[in-house]
C-alpha cells in the first residue's frame, strides 16, 4: 500500500468525511494494483501519492459545488475525476480519455468504489456533445490548446477548473491571444507557483 505518514499528511491538510476517505483508499488501492502492470503513476511519484496527486486533485472541490455536471479531460491514473467524484458523491463526472487501459483503470476504479461517474474513450475532440456545468483538467495541455478542447462545453456556459503549473502566466498570455474570457488564479496549496485557474465567459476573439 503507501506511505502512511503520505496519507496522513493529506489528512492533515483536507477535511475529508469518513465516507469519502473509504472511497479514496479503494481508489488508491485499485491503482496500487493496476499500477504494477500498467504505467499508469511513475515508481517515483508512489510515495507522494496523497499529497502529491490526491491532495492536488482535493482542492479543487472548493469551486464544484454538489450536484454540478464535471468534464474531466485527459483523466489518465484519474487525478483529479476519481477524486472529485469520490468527494462529490451528487456530481456526475465523465472522464476523458483515449489509451485504453487507462479507461478500463478508470472504470476498475469506478466500480469499485461505488462512483457516480463514466468514462468516454477516445479522443476529445470527437466526443459527443454533452451537458456539463465545469470542465476541469490537470497536467493535460497547455492553456490555448486546452481551451480549443474545452470550448464546446464552455461556450455554452461551463465553467473551467484547469490545475495549472508554474509557466500558468505564460500559457494565459498565449491564450489570451486567441480567447477572451474572465478568469481568477487562485494559488495552489500543493503545487508551489502553481494555481487553480477558474476560466469563465469563453469567447473566440481577443479583448
Amino acid at each position: 500500500m503507501t506511505n502512511s505518514h503520505d496519507r496522513a499528511a493529506f489528512l492533515a491538510d483536507f477535511d475529508v468525511s469518513r465516507e469519502t476517505l473509504e472511497r479514496l483508499d479503494t481508489i488508491i488501492l485499485t491503482l496500487d494494483d493496476w499500477r504494477k502492470r500498467s504505467n499508469l503513476i511513475g515508481p517515483r511519484e508512489w510515495p507522494q501519492i496523497w499529497t502529491r496527486h490526491v491532495g492536488d486533485s482535493f482542492q479543487v472541490l472548493d469551486y464544484v459545488p454538489n450536484e454540478t455536471r464535471v468534464v474531466d479531460f485527459g483523466s489518465g491514473a484519474g487525478f483529479p475525476g476519481l477524486i472529485m467524484s469520490a468527494a462529490r458523491p451528487t456530481c456526475h463526472v465523465t472522464m476523458m480519455e483515449s489509451v485504453g487501459k487507462k479507461c478500463a483503470f478508470l472504470r476498475a476504479a469506478i466500480e469499485a468504489a461505488g462512483l457516480n461517474a463514466s468514462v468516454y474513450q477516445g479522443r476529445i475532440e470527437a466526443a459527443p456533445a454533452s451537458e456539463a456545468d465545469i470542465v476541469t483538467a490537470r497536467a493535460f495541455a497547455p492553456l490555448p490548446k486546452l481551451l480549443d478542447y474545452a470550448a464546446p462545453w464552455m461556450e455554452n456556459g461551463a465553467k473551467g477548473v484547469f490545475l495549472k503549473g508554474e509557466r500558468w502566466k505564460e500559457e494565459l498570455t498565449d491564450a489570451q491571444q486567441t480567447w477572451n474570457f474572465a478568469y481568477e488564479a487562485i494559488p495552489s496549496r500543493t503545487g508551489g507557483s502553481g494555481v487553480i485557474l477558474i476560466v469563465r465567459e469563453l469567447k473566440r476573439g481577443r479583448r
